[in-house]
């Protein structure tokens, strides 16, 4: 039998390099300033290969400096990509180190893309009969695949690419990839292809005539007459575009396949520069081999003992254990992870480091192992979980509240949320997953969730998992989570954010536990209702559409929309994308100003979307057994420290329309109830008068004015009373606009205007507000020294844009510290009000409760006869939760549904 030769795998590093940076965001840096967030994304990825495929030849290969042959053929080959960001092109020396120190042959070809060198590691293989394993998600390189010794592997979509799944992505095979982006051209490279024709007209051509030659050879049977003749006008081009996206099979490759065996990783020198560049998650990947003793916090000090609760004598021996205990860290595992419908599968539990316990209850796996009934645990553990100490401590432990109260259990004395304080020390990262925080701030490797359930087809739910597995994972959750509680104490407390944490995110955890368990109403029929009323009106824009156009399309394919607004009608190219010429909602909001067919689409779109995001989702969200929708409000998704909400997300329902108001109107209170509301007026533009303590500002708001109609007085020199309709909307974009850092583009933009008119009006208002631009430069250069901008109660946001050199990157960070400093501060001033309120409330026996939070306003469902101390109450609290330079004004209304009550 013929020997089987090892897997070749070759690894596009290049690609990986972007794909990380630009997955972690510009936020990861060193503690001496480097930054690293492409290094550890790019770790990660050489981690998934080598523990999933441990491969015994293996090759990274990367783009090489400077032009190649490709420049020499057309000079304008990728002229239009942006330059590698300079936070990236710093990071790249590191990359190739870490490479190097892990033992991992690498290449580099001047003159050649890593492409080139890939295809022709490929060609080598090949003929020695190895089967080769390329790693990347480039489409590029889907044309190299021939199964079954070619394959091409996408680690972190871990999608695996066969003829078939090339066939499926792009709609050729893999031989006939070369002629398809030779055929609709590459923006992403400049690569010129056939002007008009896109990806659906090259598909069918492909199938049709097989090759690019073929379709030369047989262009008069192409029924079409316009693409007739864009194919003879562009035939040149086509041939370039061939060439210059074929990949090269004959780079002079200085290496040969036996040189491709990895090498034992240099751990030591590893494991220091992790430790200098702060990668804890890397260095807990080489826990296991480091022969050198970490930091106390990179490795775990002992082995944690689990102890898994099965009969009555182990409970109650844990009861009196955890009585005792100071600090009780609760992670539930469920069927769900919607926590209005999640069943109780079992308890973990950890009092002491390094112990934990698990509490089985729903399994249906292991039936011969005994597990305890959920009432009589439940019973066992509510003195404990209702009492004040304790102190409870979890990893979004809302969740863990709002499924203990459905059960019966009023879980009291939350002390700590790992989750959210991850969040307030590093508010612009995407995740705080458990796994990402230990592995950051203990050093250490955790199992995360779909490790143990797995993804995809495979997921079981968590009933499924083995006793053993379960317990192990659970107890990890909660044990780990304990031991975090003092390490990020102690860092928010260094950082200036544990006030913050202890007076305003952690006690809000309730009251939001308490919003979402009482739900909203909403009136199904109404929906039902709406859904047809929004129908009809897509069906009139769609015939109109049509009409416009001089025949039938689908409206919602981008493919045929852009060869109606392009190739049809011949309007203007806007901005493209790798397909194509962009037809998003910015392109068309500009095309609406040049023909009545974009105004149209867009009216459309709006109403599409309203009715399959709202109309028709909502009733299908109501719960069965409360008859209400339950949101899921997130306190650790935004930069700014507003909250979101989910599932549904209530933040996008527009305000202003009237599609909007007629969706709000199917948010209904109960019998005997009203839904009251209460929205904060301008309060970003009042904190603003208060930061910077303008005269004019704080006067005009003082004095109770229209403060877009003052604006437009003292801008354009006309009396209040003289100030027209336009001149307001004008002020009032410019008001706006100054807090979100709109120069003379945008607002031009905005007011239609050209951008002289519209830097003349910006420098107007900086005349007459002068405070204004000196508070902006200085919350600007105050950031820029800190490295963080902050709110009115010490919120801080890391923004490293401010250190660019870029120029186009550093303004970004400049909007984003005034911008941050402004909302940011909104947010803390609802965040209070809603505590305080929530207080009030839990004071006295009333029926009223706090329903919603969106942006600025909170909305109550209110009894009749509580109606005027309610409202008395909420707008005490909410006028005076924060002393400002100048009042804080709350506009209130209440009515039997939400569009009634919207002030």
């Amino acid at each position: 039998m013929a020997e089987t030769k090892p897997t070749l795998y070759l690894i596009d590093a290049s690609s990986y390099m972007y794909r990380a940076y630009y997955a972690m965001g510009q936020r990861l840096t060193a503690p001496d300033g480097t930054p690293t967030q492409a290094v550890f994304g790019f770790h990660q990825m050489l981690q998934k290969v080598l523990r999933e495929k441990q491969p015994e030849l293996l090759c990274v290969v990367y783009d090489p400096p400077g032009p190649t042959f490709r420049h020499a053929l057309y000079p304008q080959y990728k002229a239009t990509r942006d330059r590698m960001p300079e936070d990236l092109v710093a990071q790249v020396p590191v990359i190739k180190k870490v490479v190097e120190l892990m033992g991992l042959p690498s290449l580099e070809l001047p003159g050649y893309e890593a492409d080139d060198v890939i295809a022709t590691m490929v060609r080598l293989a090949q003929e020695e009969g190895h089967p080769v394993m390329i790693v990347s998600g480039d489409k590029d390189l889907h044309q190299l695949v021939k199964e079954p010794l070619v394959l091409q592997w996408d680690p972190q979509k871990d999608e695996l690419y066969t003829a078939r799944e090339v066939f499926r992505r792009l709609g050729v095979r893999p031989d006939q990839v070369r002629d398809l982006l030779a055929l609709m051209g590459d923006s992403a490279d400049n690569i010129p292809g056939v002007a008009g024709v896109g990806k659906k007209t090259a598909e069918e051509l492909l199938r049709r005539f097989e090759t690019l030659d073929g379709v030369w050879q047989r262009l008069d049977e192409i029924p079409s007459a316009s693409v007739r003749r864009k194919l003879e006008a562009s035939k040149e081009a086509a041939v370039l575009s061939r060439e210059l996206v074929s990949l090269r099979q004959d780079a002079p490759v200085p290496v040969r396949l036996d040189q491709c065996r990895r090498r034992s990783p240099q751990t030591q020198a590893l494991a220091e520069l992790y430790e200098r560049l702060g990668l804890r998650r890397a260095l807990a990947d080489l826990a296991k081999d480091l022969p050198v003793k970490t930091s106390p916090e990179s490795a775990q000090a002992r082995p944690r003992h689990d102890r898994i609760i099965e009969d009555e004598d182990a409970f109650h021996n844990l009861l009196e254990e955890i009585r005792q205990a100071t600090i009780l860290s609760i992670d539930l595992e469920t069927t769900s992870q919607d926590a209005m419908r999640a069943e109780i599968v079992g308890i973990a539990l950890s009092w002491r480091d390094h112990e934990a316990a698990y509490i089985p209850i729903g399994h249906q796996v292991d039936l011969s192992r005994r597990q305890l009934p959920l009432g009589f645990v439940l019973d066992g553990l509510r003195p404990v979980l209702e009492a004040e100490t304790p102190k409870k401590v979890g990893q979004n432990i809302k969740y863990e509240w709002v499924v203990f109260k459905r059960h019966g259990v009023a879980l009291r004395g939350i002390h700590f949320d790992t989750m959210v304080a991850s969040y307030l020390l590093d508010p612009g990262n995407p995740s705080h997953r458990l796994e990402r925080i230990v592995a950051e701030h203990l050093g250490e490797a955790k199992e995360a969730y779909g490790d143990v359930v797995g993804s995809g087809a495979k997921e079981m739910a968590f009933f499924q998992v083995p006793m053993d597995r379960a317990a192990a994972y659970a107890c990890s959750d909660a044990e780990t989570t304990l031991r975090l509680v003092p390490v990020l104490r102690k860092k928010l407390d260094e950082a200036g954010l544990l006030t913050l944490m202890d007076t305003l995110e952690r006690p809000l955890i309730d009251v939001l536990a308490r919003m979402e368990m009482r739900g909203v109403r909403v009136d199904t029929e109404k929906l039902r209702e709406l859904s047809k009323i929004f129908e009809e009106g897509m069906l009139e824009q769609e015939r109109a559409i049509h009409e416009i156009a001089g025949g039938p399309f689908n409206i919602q394919s981008p493919v045929q929309l852009r060869d109606v607004l392009f190739g049809k009608l011949q309007l203007p190219v806007i901005k493209k994308t790798k397909t194509g010429p962009s037809t998003d909602m910015t392109v068309l909001e500009e095309l609406a100003a040049h023909h009545p067919i974009a105004q149209r689409i867009l009216a459309y779109r709006s109403l599409a979307k309203l009715k399959n995001t709202y109309v028709d989702a909502l009733p299908l969200m109501v719960h069965p057994q409360t008859g209400r929708i339950h949101t899921s409000y997130n306190q650790t998704v935004t930069a700014t420290g507003r909250l979101s909400s989910s599932e549904p997300n209530l933040q996008n329902i527009p305000v202003r329309t009237e599609e909007g108001r007629r969706i709000r109107e199917a948010f209904v209170a109960d019998a005997g109830y009203v839904l009251l509301a209460a929205d904060y007026s301008q309060i970003e533009l009042r904190i603003f008068a208060h930061y910077s303590g303008d005269e004019r500002l704080v006067a005009a708001f003082e004095a109770g004015d229209d403060i877009h109609r003052r604006t437009a007085a003292e801008m354009f020199g006309v009396p209040p009373e003289n100030v027209t309709p336009e001149m307001r909307r004008h002020a009032k974009t410019i008001n706006f606009g100054i807090i979100y850092g709109m120069g003379p583009f945008g607002l031009a933009k905005q007011l239609k205007i050209n951008q002289t008119s519209a830097k003349a009006a910006i420098d107007r208002y900086f005349e007459r507000y002068q405070g204004v631009g000196r508070w902006i430069q200085q919350v600007i250069a105050e950031a820029q020294k800190r490295g963080f901008a902050e709110t009115l109660l010490g919120r801080r946001r890391f923004i490293p844009e401010l250190q660019s050199r870029n120029r186009t990157v550093r303004q970004q960070g400049e909007r984003l510290a005034v911008n941050t400093t402004i909302q940011g501060s909104a947010a803390d001033v609802i965040k209070k009000a809603m505590i305080e309120i929530d207080r009030e409330m839990l004071s006295r026996p009333v029926r009223s409760a706090m329903l919603l939070q969106v942006h600025d306003e909170l909305v109550f469902e209110v009894a009749e006869e509580e109606l005027s101390w309610v409202q008395e109450m909420v707008k005490e609290r909410m006028e005076r939760v924060l002393a400002l330079r100048v009042p804080l004004v709350v506009d209130m209304g209440w009515g039997k549904n939400w569009a009634e009550a919207h002030p």
